[in-house]
């Protein structure tokens, strides 16, 4: 049963027996988030779990500061494609039918399954932070040999800069030093890395286009290109200018291709591809071409300071709210209690017949607007933010108990066992001390 109304989507299904086994849900400022910045969805397992032990599943992304953003969220009982599908299938109906270009998630065999299915155009990943939480345990490491292991592995994994041949060279320089302890899920894991998910004018213009947390970091490209890039000859290809910049910080050769007619430019670095910003090396061939602005083209509007901005659009394609309207009462009510606030400030060192007189205006305003309701309650307010109303007949019975893998007590891993056993203190025999 699906409740789709302005704003706000729930849906819910029940097992045989009527007890409920999935559900799903998302409000107006969630759907508004997801039409500005769905470009990439999380969906995690990991999360939480309910008293009936069902996992709480969040959609999660990434807004224009950088911080993390609820898009949506599900609870299931039973943890198989089946279910998946359907969370899924929902989750797009309630964004309106827009796919994401990306969709992160655990190894999950059900999740896997059930992704393509729904899924036509977003690109599956996988979490970074499953796989290498599962790397320790699947290597023969020692408690002693641990530190050392994850920091020669983390040097070639989160290397931004790194070649495929380089990784494949890297990564077998560690694997001699470690007996593998699973070398079917090694070799799974490793198949499958496609899938890991890992002067200027220009500078002025990031300040008046890109929020706080996002100009900082194109601020640091543009201090690098001035300290440390310099161009190392160039070639023409076509229409394109081929030029190889050197990065002194990183002590590496970058190769920026460059459209005088469109001012496009791509770079080996692939910054722009991977994080939506302009590298330095970019940012040196447009200071070298007298470029003072940031190409619309490379400007993502999830990263803009007006991104929300953007209207929100319900199932049906019909606009769910004006946004100038929502900014400007926002505004309007926050000069007004700056007002009260002062007023009241002020009201502290005077006399009782000023302080009066200031209840006496509030009261007035107040009988003007008597005719247009009363306030409303904590469950009025709730109901109205939600888009429906309480229901004073229930017809679905609560869910049974959960036995999913992410319920009750958790297998340790070798690493917590590890960890655990160094908190003991040794034991102390009584004949060899």
């Amino acid at each position: 049963m699906a409740v789709n109304r302005p704003g706000f989507f729930f849906d819910y299904d029940v097992d045989s027996d009527g007890s409920l086994s999935k559900a799903i849900w998302a409000n107006g400022i969630a759907r508004r988030n997801y039409s500005v910045f769905g470009d990439a969805v999380s969906f995690d397992l990991s999360y939480s779990t309910n008293k009936y032990d069902m996992p709480f599943t969040p959609f999660t992304g990434v807004d224009h500061h950088k911080r993390s953003v609820t898009f949506c969220g599900a609870l299931v009982a039973h943890e198989d494609a089946d279910s998946f599908q359907w969370v899924f299938s929902r989750f797009l109906a309630a964004m309106g039918g827009k796919e994401p270009k990306y969709i992160i998630t655990d190894q999950d065999p059900s999740i896997l399954k059930a992704v393509p299915i729904v899924f036509k155009t977003a690109r599956h990943r996988y979490c970074m932070w499953h796989i290498m939480n599962k790397v320790p345990s699947n290597f023969g490491v020692t408690r002693e040999g641990y530190s050392e292991f994850v920091r020669k592995l983390n040097v070639i994994i989160w290397d931004e800069d790194i070649e495929a041949t380089e990784f494949d060279a890297k990564q077998k320089e560690i694997g001699p030093e470690h007996t593998v302890n699973n070398i079917d899920w090694l070799k799974e894991i490793y198949a499958k890395r496609k899938h890991w998910v890992m002067a200027h004018s220009i500078k002025v213009h990031g300040a008046q286009v890109y929020s706080h947390k996002v100009f900082e970091e194109f601020q640091e490209e543009v201090k690098y290109s001035i300290d440390t890039c310099k161009s190392r000859g160039f070639f023409e290809a076509d229409s394109l200018e081929v030029t190889t910049v050197r990065d002194a910080n990183r002590d590496r050769n970058y190769q920026v291709m460059y459209c005088q007619d469109t001012c496009k430019a791509t770079c080996s670095c692939r910054m722009l591809e991977r994080k939506s910003i302009i590298c330095r090396h970019v940012i040196w061939i447009y200071s070298s071409n007298g470029v003072k602005k940031i190409p619309e083209l490379c400007v993502v509007n999830r990263w803009c300071k007006d991104a929300i901005r953007t209207k929100m659009f319900d199932c049906n394609g019909e606009a769910a709210e004006d946004v100038d309207i929502i900014d400007g009462k926002q505004i309007a009510m926050s000069v007004m209690w700056s007002e009260i606030h002062q007023t009241v400030a002020m009201l502290m060192g005077k006399l009782k017949p000023d302080v009066d007189n200031f209840c006496s205006v509030i009261r007035e305003f107040k009988e003007k607007l008597s005719p247009y309701g009363s306030p409303m309650n904590k469950q009025q307010q709730l109901e109205k933010m939600l888009g429906c109303f309480a229901s004073l007949e229930i017809t679905i019975l609560p869910p049974k108990q959960s036995k999913n893998k992410g319920s009750g007590k958790r297998m340790l891993s070798l690493k917590a066992k590890a960890v655990a056993l160094a908190s003991k203190p040794n034991c102390m025999y009584k004949n060899c001390k």
